[in-house]
């Protein structure tokens, strides 16, 4: 398993404040993050997704929410500060779970906020419909149509729609595999995202991530299960003003 940033835009060096790090939703790549580059600049922070290689190790474990977090977190230890890491959905999972890690990490770079989007915290009931992981190929395509953000020409191409849908199949088996740790709650200042019409994870459960970040800062934007793709500029601009807040979010801070 290993974790790849991959740096999305140009920006010279000096440009940016900060660098945003996005973990991408079940069944995405970088891909969906390559619309933020200008919006992420103009609030003042370089950009650069995560890209995942789920290569089954010898010992023939499956990749799983903890082992993504496992090589990202390696992969973020020596990133120069300031950063903020953002998950999408089973991005958030993984973001979540990769910040108690660094923060585990003697001498690591740190997060400056984590910043978890549609997302429900552990514990709370599953996005998608039981019997997803085991529709079929027209059953599954029709639950991506109904959660929205895949463009028809992808999901309709007939190379790369049942890519997308394997891979989405294999992503959402990490959540459904998922437990979530205990322990100690984040340390990091945590910003909770939501959109208000999003089906899947209902406004309502947001505050839940409190169990593991009790300072979180919960927000609804307008929108679905894909606010933040929708609307990249205000979700860049909530993240930039959440870091310039005054008011310690971190613990003990």
């Amino acid at each position: 398993m290993t974790a790849t940033l991959v740096t999305l835009g140009a920006a010279g060096p000096g440009t940016a404040s900060r660098t945003l790090v996005c973990v991408p939703h079940a069944g995405g790549s970088v891909v969906a993050f390559r619309g933020w580059v200008r919006v992420a600049a103009a609030a003042g922070m370089a950009l650069r997704a995560v890209h995942w290689e789920d290569e089954t190790g010898t010992n023939g474990r499956r990749p799983s929410i903890e082992s993504r977090a496992d090589a990202l977190a390696a992969e973020l230890r020596d990133l120069p500060e300031p950063w903020v890491l953002l998950g999408h959905s089973l991005g958030a999972l993984i973001a979540a779970e990769t910040a108690r890690r660094v923060e585990e990490q003697a001498g690591a770079s740190v997060p400056e906020r984590v910043v978890l989007c549609a997302a429900a915290p552990p514990g709370y009931p599953r996005g998608f419909p039981p019997g997803v992981l085991n529709a079929s190929g027209t059953g599954m395509a029709q639950y991506v149509r109904r959660l929205g953000g895949t463009p028809e020409e992808i999901l309709s191409d007939p190379e790369f729609g049942p890519q997308l849908l394997t891979q989405l199949r294999n992503d959402l088996d990490l959540i459904e595999r998922y437990e979530g740790a205990s322990g100690r709650p984040l340390s990091s200042p945590v910003s909770v995202y939501g959109g208000a019409s999003d089906a899947s994870v209902p406004i309502e459960v947001l505050g839940g991530w409190r169990a593991f970040a009790p300072q979180a800062r919960v927000r609804v934007f307008p929108g679905n299960h894909f606010f933040l793709h929708d609307s990249p500029a205000d979700v860049c601009r909530e993240v930039a003003a959440d870091c310039a807040r005054t008011h310690p979010d971190r613990l003990g801070g």
